[in-house]
């Protein structure tokens, strides 16, 4: 939560207060003198960090670029694994690489390339349709998963003290994101119907709600080929733990029980470094 509020809202704020809306170069795109940290160090005349502000923030695009292929090879492979994908996804070598995953997600990476095309912004526009939504997609699972995963807990009558992680706001952090993100897809599909300074626009609705479109799609197509029209699983038929390393629950309190007194028993600089970190 600090390293989000710090890094993102504050950095932002600045930001916001520092760069005039109006700014020629934050609203012509494109290159890398769009970036507005960069337009905020050049208005305070710094002549030299502008530079190397885009220095670190191709290293920093690397390290994401390096952290997706990571995340999306593994998705990939339990995709495989559980049969939602083609089996041969599944594949693990035996240093625990899931090749397959890893090379589905280099053929994708190639789309980078469209860079290079003399129509790149249209370009990047419909790639950008087509993952725009995606995250409010992901993060509105993300907490229904999270709230039906509490509720199905309640109903088999556990505590949240099996749990190393709890929510500080519990579910109903969860329905408020869920909600918010609900309103941000009713108001994008506005848009999209209706752009600001346009009329009704074929080409504009899919170039701001292509996502949606795509993932309905996929959705549709997974329940034909699967042949399994269930919408969700009852609360009473959760499994809650398969995939935990242990399922006997008083070993699980003693080890959540050793490891806050471990924490406890470290000096005060070290359990703030590992708060914040």
């Amino acid at each position: 939560f600090w390293r989000i509020f710090l890094f993102y809202f504050l950095s932002l704020t600045f930001i916001g207060l520092l760069v005039p809306y109006t700014s020629k170069e934050l609203l012509g795109g494109g290159g890398t003198s769009a970036s507005p940290f960069v337009i905020a160090i050049k208005n305070g005349g710094i002549k030299a960090l502008p530079s190397i502000f885009n220095a670190v923030i191709l290293i920093a695009v690397l390290s994401v670029g390096n952290s997706a292929v990571y995340g999306c090879s593994r998705t990939i492979q339990s995709l495989g694994m559980q049969g939602l994908a083609p089996a041969f996804f599944g594949y693990v070598d035996r240093k625990g690489r899931p090749l397959m995953g890893i090379f589905c997600s280099a053929v994708f990476g190639l789309l980078c390339f469209l860079s290079a095309y003399r129509r790149q912004d249209q370009v990047f526009a419909w790639l950008l349709s087509v993952s725009g939504l995606a995250t409010i997609f992901l993060w509105f699972n993300i907490g229904l998963c999270h709230v039906r995963f509490r509720l199905a807990l309640h109903l088999h009558g556990r505590s949240t003290d099996e749990l190393v992680f709890t929510a500080v706001t519990g579910i109903w952090g969860s329905i408020y994101s869920m909600v918010l993100l609900v309103v941000v897809l009713g108001v994008q599909f506005w848009v999209a119907l209706f752009p600001i300074g346009l009329g009704a626009n074929a080409e504009a609705f899919f170039q701001n709600y292509l996502g949606s479109v795509v993932i309905l799609v996929f959705y549709l197509a997974h329940k034909l080929w699967t042949r399994n029209w269930r919408l969700y699983v009852p609360l009473a038929e959760i499994d809650l733990d398969s995939g935990r390393r242990e399922t006997d629950m008083e070993i699980i309190r003693k080890e959540i029980e050793e490891a806050d007194a471990a924490l406890r028993a470290k000096p005060l600089y070290k359990r703030l470094w590992i708060y914040w970190c």
